[in-house]
């Protein structure tokens, strides 16, 4: 009785060769694996437009600032005193305002617009300082930059804003002002001098302060 020597193996017919191992064919599963690449870039692609889409969107519905910088920080601003130019322009309440008219009185004239997130920090500020300032002869006048009505009239509700405030729709009274941010705001002395200019917000101690050195 013969023992097996040792595995069976397959061999080549006429040769007594070994036959060799078949190749396995992976080439369906390496397509399976582009087909999904594919399909993940694919999916990134369509994600990151509709990304770009909602931001184009959302930045055609706000309002332009019309190339107007934000002043975050606030500062004293440099300024040649002058005669502070004079204008003229209907005010959101209804009456008309001129600033020749407001000779004799000190004048706090303050620009912003809805859309700028430092003029919302400042305008409970100006609103409060304005009643409070109102029996010393100090007058505050707001000028709306680059604003639809209804944002301005919102912020202005939004914030019990009581003085007298007006849009700027042709931009000459921000241009004859030299203003290049917002907010910025102008004091201007009993004659009609156009005397000191501050950029950015203001807070209650630096409202004082700029109020108070004009008065003296």
């Amino acid at each position: 009785m013969e023992l097996p020597s040792g595995p069976a193996t397959d061999t080549t017919p006429g040769t007594g060769e070994p036959e060799p191992a078949a190749e396995v064919n992976d080439e369906p599963a390496r397509q399976s694996r582009s087909v999904g690449v594919i399909g993940v870039l694919l999916i990134l692609f369509v994600v990151a437009l509709v990304g770009l889409f909602g931001v184009a969107l959302v930045r055609r519905q706000e309002p332009s600032s019309g190339g107007f910088g934000i002043n975050a920080l606030g500062k004293a601003a440099e300024l040649r005193p002058r005669p502070a130019p004079d204008f003229e322009v209907d005010s959101f309440s209804g009456g008309r305002i001129r600033m020749a008219e407001l000779r004799g009185q000190t004048v706090v004239l303050n620009f912003w617009a809805s859309w700028c997130l430092p003029c919302r920090e400042e305008a409970p500020i100006l609103a409060k300082a304005a009643e409070t300032y109102a029996v010393r002869g100090v007058t505050f006048l707001g000028i709306n930059v680059w604003d639809s009505d209804a944002d301005a009239r919102a912020f202005l509700d939004r914030y019990d804003v009581r003085y007298q405030n007006a849009p700027d729709s042709e931009g000459k009274i921000t241009i004859n002002y030299g203003v290049t941010g917002l907010p910025e705001t102008f004091l201007i002395t009993r004659e009609g001098t156009l005397l000191k200019k501050w950029a950015g917000p203001l807070t209650s101690s630096q409202l004082q302060q700029f109020i108070e050195e004009a008065l003296q």
